[in-house]
């Protein structure tokens, strides 16, 4: 069993150990240290973390969503079809702990995200999945794993969308992250 089958994917918790966490990002650790749980606490956002499995306590990686709204530019093809703002769910932080970036677990967040997107979509409604990408590394990132799927929909180019038929279809074809 590898390590990525190994780790587990939990709502955050105040057993996490959030200040230890390091990206490289300094809002990015600053939010999972003081912001994540209590946002979540909330309701104001979810984030799930990526547990180490030799220490569950230990946070390798985490996303946070919450619910938007967003006005689809006329170039989008589900613009044509519907009346701005549209609702979707935001993909509003992603991050990786540097100890351990290359190791896939980005995209196993990016694929929790785009299901998650599916399936909120079945229970209440929403028309996509919307990335604040935190700047052009971040953008290449998800461009990567998304390719031409992908709509940018904004001018500074760092909010992407992914429509839900799209989402739905990943999916489908997808595992459990």
């Amino acid at each position: 069993m590898t390590l990525m089958q190994r780790t587990r994917l939990t709502p955050i918790q105040k057993r996490h150990n959030r200040k230890a966490f390091d990206c490289g990002y300094a809002d990015l650790n600053e939010f999972l240290a003081h912001s994540a749980r209590a946002s979540s606490d909330k309701r104001i956002t979810r984030t799930f973390v990526i547990e180490a499995p030799s220490d569950p306590n230990t946070i390798m990686a985490y996303i946070t969503l919450t619910y938007t709204t967003v006005d689809l530019p006329v170039e989008c093809k589900p613009a044509r079809k519907l009346k701005n703002p549209v609702p979707a769910l935001l993909l509003a932080k992603m991050a990786v702990d540097n100890r351990y970036k290359g190791s896939g677990y980005g995209k196993r967040l990016l694929t929790f995200a785009i299901k998650e997107a599916s399936e909120t979509s079945k229970r209440v409604g929403g028309v996509g999945l919307v990335i604040d990408a935190k700047d052009n590394d971040a953008k290449a990132f998800y461009l990567s794993r998304g390719g031409d799927d992908f709509e940018i929909i904004d001018e500074s180019g760092l909010k992407l969308w992914l429509p839900i038929d799209i989402c739905d279809a990943i999916a489908q074809t997808l595992g459990d992250p």
